[in-house]
């Protein structure tokens, strides 16, 4: 299997094992030296920047926890080398406030033999922070 086709089933894994939750998934994915950001500014609750395994992996535990993912599409997934930028539509539920809502997220990705070494989401942060206020 090339690279590229690897990385794609790669990315196909993860998204699997968010929406099931799958912490111990998503982390043999993610290396354990990766960098995890979620895009904003400082004056959203939701942007935060992590590294490594023992920084990640309690974020991660506390998204999947807070937003329950019902369903998703991967609209649009390019693989240039190392790089993987994926558009996905997403169906929603926080666990907070118990609404429901779909919205549409972009992540920048970058593969580092064969797991995750960055990953860079951008969400609306807005709603997000909305989604986890009581």
């Amino acid at each position: 299997m090339g690279d590229r086709a690897q990385t794609e089933k790669t990315l196909q894994e993860a998204y699997a094992a968010r929406k099931r939750g799958d912490l111990d998934a998503i982390g043999r994915i993610f290396a354990p030296h990766a960098r995890f950001q979620m895009a904003g500014s400082n004056a959203s609750p939701v942007a935060t920047k992590v590294v490594g395994a023992e920084q990640y992996r309690p974020l991660l535990a506390g998204m999947i926890k807070t937003f329950e993912l019902l369903d998703y599409t991967i609209v649009r997934m390019l693989i240039d080398g190392d790089t993987a930028a994926v558009q996905w539509h997403a169906k929603i539920r926080s666990s907070v406030t118990g609404q429901t809502v779909e919205t549409d997220l972009f992540d920048l990705i970058e593969m580092e033999d064969g797991r995750i070494a960055s990953f860079l989401e951008f969400c609306d942060t807005a709603l997000a922070a909305r989604l986890m206020q009581a």
